[in-house]
């Protein structure tokens, strides 16, 4: 029997976009990261860690604030940072639009499963479409958090902790049925599980393979963003540099 549909869709649920993401990073080399939670107010970018010091870093026209004072740079840093706002601003938008295709993909994934494999899948896809309505809408009216990885999972997550143990639940129920019923039951299943699968192959990876291309825009965006990051002159008062975003260490070569 054929369980491969289910695995592929509860892992698209659950980390729709970041699997495609990995895979650019691994190969591009575009593993950057901010140790920051990132906001966008008004124009500026306000980058908080409530552990780290500086605790709040601001950019915006150009200028420098660290914990709510702007710190005197050179005309080079001033350039660069505004070369960063610009980068960060064209970003947004491009992390948005895959955000909203990651959610989208996750439900289009669930909603198939939950078709073939729900104790009651009228029930399960009329809930998976409210909710997917209600997470569109929260979408909009919030501001995307820059540079932020759990931002995605603290959206998706629950819905899988919600949908999951129905479709599971039906899947074991539908397998057993199979099992006990004979052979002509076996195959019935086997010719679900197959058409299934056919529908997520055309549904999801077609929309995730599309994703690629802006994919690997982002990720020629970030490692500019980086760079320039690299290249602040301005030292906090303990000397160090101020490193707004990294580079994991596996991905330096």
């Amino acid at each position: 029997m054929k369980y491969a549909a289910l695995t592929a869709a509860l892992l698209l649920a659950s980390s729709s976009g970041q699997a495609h993401s990995d895979r650019s990073d691994r190969q591009d080399g575009c593993n950057i990261r901010s140790d920051y939670s990132v906001q966008i107010y008004r124009r500026a970018f306000l980058f908080t860690h409530d552990s780290r010091t500086p605790s709040e870093v601001g950019i915006g026209g150009g200028r420098l604030f660290i914990d709510g004072r702007e710190v005197t740079l050179t005309d080079a840093d001033h350039l660069r940072l505004r070369h960063m706002e610009r980068e960060m601003h064209l970003l947004v938008p491009e992390m948005r639009k895959v955000a909203v295709e990651a959610v989208d993909i996750a439900f289009t994934a669930l909603t198939e499963v939950a078709r073939g494999l729900s104790n009651d899948p009228e029930t399960t896809v009329s809930r998976l479409s409210a909710a997917h309505k209600r997470i569109r809408g929260e979408m909009s009216a919030k501001p995307l958090a820059v540079f932020n990885e759990d931002a995605m999972a603290g959206v998706v997550k629950p819905i899988i902790t919600q949908f999951v143990p129905d479709i599971v639940g039906g899947a074991i129920s539908s397998a057993l049925k199979a099992a006990f019923g004979g052979e002509e039951k076996a195959q019935e299943f086997e010719a679900r599980m197959e058409r299934m699968e056919r529908e997520l192959d055309s549904k999801v990876e077609a929309r995730a393979d599309a994703l690629e291309p802006l994919a690997d825009a982002m990720c020629k965006r970030l490692r500019r963003i980086d760079e320039l990051d690299d290249e602040i002159e301005y030292r906090l008062p303990d000397g160090k540099r101020l490193q707004l975003l990294r580079v994991d260490h596996h991905d330096k070569h």
